[in-house]
C-alpha cells in the first residue's frame, strides 16, 4: 500500500513539474530569440480575404542582425521563388535582382519591408507580441500553440485581432503563423508556413555572399529613385470627382490650399488624419484642406467617417499620381492662392501649420 501511495505522488509531482503555462514558453521563446543572431527559413506565405482572393507566395529567408543599423536593425535576403526575384538589403542600401534575367536594380529602402520579398519576413522571428489581451496555450505532443487576442485598434480601424503561433518544441522556432482581423468591414487572414529553420553556426549563407555576387550581374540604370521636388511648379489637376457624390472639383477655385495624397493602407496617412482636421477647422477662412486617395472608395469612406473627418476628399488615379511624382505616402503640398506649389512635405510636422501661417 505504502509503495502505491509512494508512486502515485510521484507521478503527481512529475506531472505537475512537466505541464507548461503561456508564461514560461513566451519566456522560453524570448531568450532563444535574443540568442539568434543570424536566421534562415523557407517559408510560405498565404493571404486570404473576404471575397475569396487568395494569394500564396513561397521563398527563402537570410537574415543577420546589425545592432547599428537604425531602419531595419537587420540585413537581410530574400529569393522569392514565386517571383524569380531577390531582395538584398544591407547597410541601408535596397537591391531587386531578377534571378530570371541576371540583372539587379538600386531601389528605394523606403517601404522594402512591404515589397514582395519583405513580406516574408516574420517580425515573431525576434520576439513575441509583449502587448496583447489574452494568450492561450495549448501543449501538442511536438508542438507548443499560443493563441493571442488584442484590443481593437481604433486608430486604423482594426478589429477582432486574433494570431495563433505554433512552435517546435525541439528548435523553439515558429512553423506555423497565423493572423486574422477585420479591416473596414473586411475580414482577411495572413498565414505563414515556416520550415529548415537553421540559426547562428547552423546557417549555410551569408549577406556578404550575397552581396558580392552583385558584382557578377548588370547593373539597370533606371531613373534615380529620390523624389524629385515639385516645388515651384503649377497644380493643374482639376475637375477629380469629389469622394462622396462624384461630381466634378474645381480644385483651383480652392486655392490657397494643403493638399494631402494619402491611402487607407498607409499608417502615417491614417495617423494626420486627426491633425488635418484640426488645421482644416482652425484656418477654414484661409486655406482649404483637401485629401486626394486612389484606394477604394468605400474603404476610403469607412476610414473618413470612423475618424469624422468633413474636409474635401477627392477620387484620385495612377495618372494623378505619376504627374506629381508621388511614390510614397503620405505626400503633402501646400499651394499658394495661384495654383504654385510652394513646399512639399513627406510627412506631417509642426512646419506645415508654421507654414500656413506664413502663408
Amino acid at each position: 500500500m505504502k509503495l502505491y501511495i509512494y508512486f502515485f505522488i510521484t507521478l503527481f509531482f512529475f506531472n505537475c513539474h512537466k505541464k507548461e503555462t503561456a508564461k514560461n514558453v513566451i519566456n522560453q521563446y524570448e531568450l532563444r530569440a535574443k540568442a539568434n543572431s543570424k536566421i534562415q527559413y523557407d517559408i510560405t506565405l498565404i493571404d486570404s480575404f473576404s471575397l475569396n482572393d487568395v494569394w500564396n507566395r513561397t521563398g527563402q529567408v537570410l537574415i543577420e542582425k546589425t545592432k547599428n543599423d537604425t531602419l531595419f536593425g537587420m540585413s537581410f535576403f530574400v529569393e522569392s521563388y514565386s517571383f524569380e526575384i531577390s531582395y538584398l538589403y544591407d547597410n541601408y542600401k535596397s537591391f531587386e535582382i531578377s534571378n530570371r534575367d541576371g540583372n539587379y536594380e538600386l531601389v528605394s529602402s523606403y517601404g522594402f519591408l512591404g515589397s514582395p520579398g519583405g513580406q516574408l519576413i516574420i517580425e515573431e522571428i525576434f520576439g513575441l507580441d509583449s502587448f496583447y489581451k489574452t494568450v492561450n496555450l495549448v501543449d501538442y505532443e511536438d508542438e507548443y500553440q499560443l493563441q493571442f487576442t488584442f484590443e481593437n485598434d481604433t486608430t486604423f480601424q482594426i478589429n477582432n485581432i486574433q494570431k495563433i503561433i505554433n512552435i517546435n518544441k525541439t528548435t523553439f522556432s515558429p512553423s506555423k503563423i497565423k493572423i486574422t482581423l477585420e479591416k473596414l468591414g473586411e475580414r482577411t487572414s495572413k498565414t505563414f508556413l515556416i520550415s529548415k529553420v537553421l540559426v547562428n553556426d547552423k546557417v549555410t549563407k551569408f549577406i556578404d555572399n550575397k552581396k558580392n555576387g552583385l558584382l557578377e550581374l548588370d547593373i539597370i540604370n533606371s531613373q534615380s529613385f529620390n523624389k524629385i521636388s515639385m516645388v515651384g511648379t503649377q497644380f493643374k489637376t482639376n475637375n477629380l470627382p469629389n469622394l462622396w457624390n462624384d461630381e466634378p472639383l474645381v480644385i483651383s477655385e480652392n486655392f490657397p490650399a494643403l493638399i494631402n495624397f494619402w491611402e487607407v493602407w498607409c499608417s502615417p496617412c491614417i495617423k494626420s488624419l486627426p491633425k488635418l482636421k484640426y488645421l482644416q477647422n482652425k484656418y477654414n477662412d484661409k486655406i482649404s484642406v483637401i485629401g486626394i486617395s486612389t484606394e477604394s472608395p468605400e474603404k476610403s469612406k469607412r476610414m473618413l467617417l470612423s475618424k469624422k473627418v468633413d474636409y474635401i476628399n477627392l477620387k484620385g488615379t495612377e495618372k494623378t499620381l505619376q504627374d506629381y511624382n508621388i511614390n510614397s505616402f503620405p505626400t503633402y503640398f501646400l499651394v499658394d492662392k495661384n495654383g504654385i506649389i510652394i513646399k512639399e512635405y513627406s510627412s506631417y510636422s509642426d512646419a506645415i501649420e508654421t507654414d500656413i501661417k506664413a502663408l
